[in-house]
């Protein structure tokens, strides 16, 4: 005899464990990652001054079976990352939440002047869309970047390094579809990303610039 009820409560209580886990936030060292689920190709570490960091090449990937930014409301995602001057031109190295519908992408445009410029892509709930883009706001290639997604419920602010590139309005509503995230590639293994990956953030509220992580001072220095 099939217990309905119980199955019910059982998927109720994981769903509140994952918004619960959402809701504490992660810290994640990219060569140390939990909840892996499979791996694309091969992903390098290597050394660096805080400890090891992840290479993509162009065609590697992680894949997790975790949201992080399921049923949040406000947060503060950050990235540092470094992306290198010969990848392709558009490339997506963070993907939460589902494929095509409900999700947040980070991703890079690398240009063949040596330069890239910074592309966030919101889709909501209510299926809006918004993307943050603009091929003026440009950054040398090969060296180690702190981009932070500031969400308060009302806008969407982007910052690289600290100073900020976007603050727009976004009537924003928590991800509530998909159970995974993937690193250094789009979840449909489309637009790959090449370069250096060393640790993400997310914090449940949103952060002021003086909270920000610091750690691309200490890789470039020693780079």
């Amino acid at each position: 005899m099939i217990h309905y009820k119980k199955i019910a409560t059982i998927a109720c209580l994981l769903f509140a464990c994952l918004v619960l886990s959402a809701q504490n936030g992660i810290d994640w060292k990219i060569a140390e990652l939990p909840h892996l689920q499979r791996t694309e190709g091969n992903p390098e570490t290597f050394e660096t001054p805080l400890g090891k960091a992840v290479q993509f090449n162009g065609s590697d990937a992680y894949f997790l079976d975790h949201h992080p930014l399921k049923g949040l409301s406000q947060f503060t995602l950050e990235v540092i990352f470094r992306p290198d001057g010969d990848g392709r031109f558009e490339q997506r190295f963070l993907h939460i939440g589902t494929v095509s519908s409900q999700r947040l992408m980070l991703e890079t445009r690398v240009k063949r002047d040596g330069t890239w410029y910074f592309d966030t892509h919101f889709h909501l709930p209510n299926d809006f869309k918004l993307t943050l883009i603009d091929s003026t706001l440009t950054h040398p290639t090969d060296c180690w970047y702190h981009a932070a997604v500031v969400v308060d419920g009302t806008r969407a602010k982007v910052f690289i390094n600290g100073v900020i590139e976007f603050d727009e309005p976004l009537e924003y509503l928590p991800l509530s579809e998909g159970d995974v995230t993937s690193i250094g590639v789009r979840q449909n293994l489309r637009s790959w990303y090449k370069g250096g990956f060393y640790r993400m953030r997310i914090t449940p509220h949103p952060l002021p610039v003086s909270e920000f992580l610091n750690d691309h001072h200490a890789l470039n220095d020693n780079q």
